[in-house]
């Protein structure tokens, strides 16, 4: 749904709102995940709405509605913003599944939130939070889990693993893969469920039968290097939760693909082995993918040779090496910077758009 759809849809449920959604501007931004306000304009991010469904995009923006006629960023002046945020939406949320709205799996649940206001849940959640601990580290300084290797790695593909030293922050993964999202495909796939629908019948919203996106996406791990599991998990953990709802595949290989491992939930992440440890085979990576994915993402360190075949995936490169593989397009992961910096080589990706539409 775009967003005059979910306007009309919210007026022909809520006709009091006309007013408020008439004075209330909307604006499309890369920098919230996937909505958000500042009391006056509602920011929504279209290409993490497009990962939900229609309900689950009405009730995301009937929450923000809720937030700017509740006037919940004013009076949130002075509060812990993460807090004060999770205690309003589950006020909001809790208006709005009594009203008959489905929550998305991710949504705020406060037992009793019913009957509170937002200071209310607020100071419970408040009262929740466990004593701060003293920080050994500097202050402002990033903890930093060091992998000692060889100093100097001569690896190439198909010859023994030599990995490079790696100081792993990662705190900053979840930013770089947020990257992602600018070339995440919309889902062919559907599925069918139950949903509440527009219509009351003696008190009760009636539900109806229908169709919803289910989008694929398949994660390739280069395990041909000695990394640490730990980067490995935070890397599928933040893939999961850019995806959210997304039928998730994940597998590792070398010079052999280990197959796929369907991950639903936390514990497939934990539970999941990590094999491999020999070189680097590019060829039988992309030859992995089942074509069954709009879309495809290889996390590697970029040794090794380029497939020859061309293919249509996300390479997100952990460290400096350049790669420039034929179609997809590159996403750098910089782990000797202060901070992760995410870039987009796309010379290689626009250089081939002749060939592409010669072929």
């Amino acid at each position: 749904m775009d967003i005059p759809e979910i306007r009309q849809a919210l007026l022909e449920r809520y006709p009091q709102w006309g007013d408020t959604l008439r004075a209330i501007a909307f604006t499309d931004s890369l920098q919230v995940d996937p909505t958000d306000n500042d009391g006056a304009v509602i920011y929504y991010n279209s290409r993490r709405l497009k990962f939900y469904t229609d309900e689950a995009q009405l009730f995301l923006i009937a929450q923000q509605v809720l937030h700017v006629q509740l006037a919940h960023a004013a009076r949130g002046a002075g509060r812990d913003r993460a807090l004060w945020r999770r205690a309003t939406d589950a006020v909001v949320n809790a208006m709005l599944r009594g009203d008959g709205f489905q929550l998305p799996e991710d949504a705020v649940l406060l037992p009793d939130a019913a009957h509170m206001d937002a200071e209310t849940a607020y100071a419970v959640l408040k009262a929740e939070q466990p004593p701060e601990e003293e920080n050994e580290d500097a202050p402002g300084e990033a903890r930093e889990a060091v992998i000692d290797v060889p100093a100097e790695p001569t690896k190439t593909a198909g010859d023994d693993t030599a990995s490079v030293l790696r100081a792993v922050k990662d705190a900053g993964l979840a930013d770089a893969v947020a990257g992602l999202a600018d070339y995440l495909q919309p889902s062919e796939h559907l599925d069918f469920d139950w949903f509440p629908g527009d219509t009351i019948r003696d008190g009760m919203v009636r539900d109806v039968f229908r169709a919803y996106s289910v989008p694929h996406a398949e994660i390739l791990l280069d395990t041909s290097y000695s990394v640490d599991e730990a980067l490995l998990k935070a890397f599928i953990r933040a893939c999961k939760a850019l995806l959210k709802d997304a039928v998730i595949r994940v597998g590792c290989f070398d010079t052999k693909f280990y197959g796929f491992h369907e991950i639903t939930r936390a514990c497939d992440i934990d539970a999941m082995p990590f094999q491999g440890g020999g070189g680097t085979d590019f060829n039988v990576a992309v030859g992995a993918f089942t074509g069954d994915a709009e879309n495809q993402i290889i996390f590697t360190d970029g040794y090794g040779e380029m497939p020859a075949r061309r293919c249509d995936a996300i390479w997100v490169v952990y460290g400096t090496t350049a790669i420039a593989p034929k179609g997809g397009r590159v996403l750098y992961v910089d782990p000797f910077q202060t901070v992760y910096a995410t870039r987009d080589e796309r010379l290689t990706f626009a250089a081939e758009a002749a060939e592409w539409s010669s072929i």
